[in-house]
């Protein structure tokens, strides 16, 4: 693992990030911060489609905003790995306007959270971009590898569920693809993304980003395949949460 300018005050701050990433799985799937959105939305917030548009946009602004400091200079591995962070977010804030059905509001403290999570994630990971790798080796290209294909099928099973509600604003039971296997295919390409961007980047604080977002879409998932269950009596009951036949 790469750790640029490790100091003291890194150690302290990292492990402060770290507690706060391990937290957030535990807090998600106790109850004590679960957030308001989707299935677990309130009845009053912001419009769903601006308040997830902002909590994706402002983390993109964030990371191309640090990375003026080394855009003019800027080398393959750089480029690549401020391309994969700009371009996750910006292929969500597409998603949430051209594709995504909301059938309810979303919570504004809980548009707060995401948001400043988000941005503290991108916002950094670029910022530790002043200091890449030396050159790409065979984990960074099997990380761009992983990045593509945990995009290309997160964004395969949010068309899936999207095409299921053309015609309806109602949850209905999700059909097709890896939805056979688990009840959050989507979060976990999600994840398998943010594997590749930690080998591309190959810093502490991307370590530290996917272990805190892989709690929270684990606790997510486990809850989410409970409110199924609870839904739909006919749900699947070999469907697993997040990885199929596991959990």
């Amino acid at each position: 693992m790469f750790f640029p300018e490790w100091t003291t005050f890194n150690i302290v701050s990292y492990s402060v990030l770290a507690l706060l990433a391990l937290g957030m799985g535990l807090g998600e799937y106790a109850g004590f911060s679960t957030l308001k959105y989707s299935k677990f939305r309130v009845e009053k917030g912001l419009d769903s489609r601006l308040g997830m548009f902002l909590l994706y946009f402002v983390p993109l602004l964030a990371a191309l905003g640090l990375s003026f400091g080394y855009s003019a200079t800027v080398t393959l591995v750089q480029a690549i790995v401020l391309v994969a962070i700009c371009g996750h977010f910006a292929k969500r804030c597409l998603e949430v306007l051209f594709l995504h059905k909301y059938s309810g509001p979303i919570d504004l403290a809980t548009t707060l959270m995401i948001g400043t999570f988000y941005t503290l994630i991108a916002g950094f990971i670029s910022y530790l971009n002043h200091w890449p790798l030396p050159a790409a080796d065979n984990l960074f290209w099997l990380g761009l590898l992983l990045f593509f294909f945990g995009e290309t099928a997160n964004f395969a099973h949010h068309k899936l569920l999207a095409d299921l509600r053309k015609n309806t604003s109602e949850y209905v039971i999700p059909r097709g693809g890896w939805f056979e296997y688990v009840a959050c295919p989507h979060y976990l390409f999600e994840i398998i993304a943010w594997i590749g961007i930690l080998l591309l980047s190959r810093h502490l604080f991307a370590l530290i980003a996917l272990i805190g977002m892989s709690g929270y879409l684990l606790a997510r998932s486990l809850k989410t395949l409970a409110w199924y269950r609870q839904k739909f009596p006919q749900f699947p009951q070999q469907r697993k949460a997040l990885i199929p036949f596991i959990i």
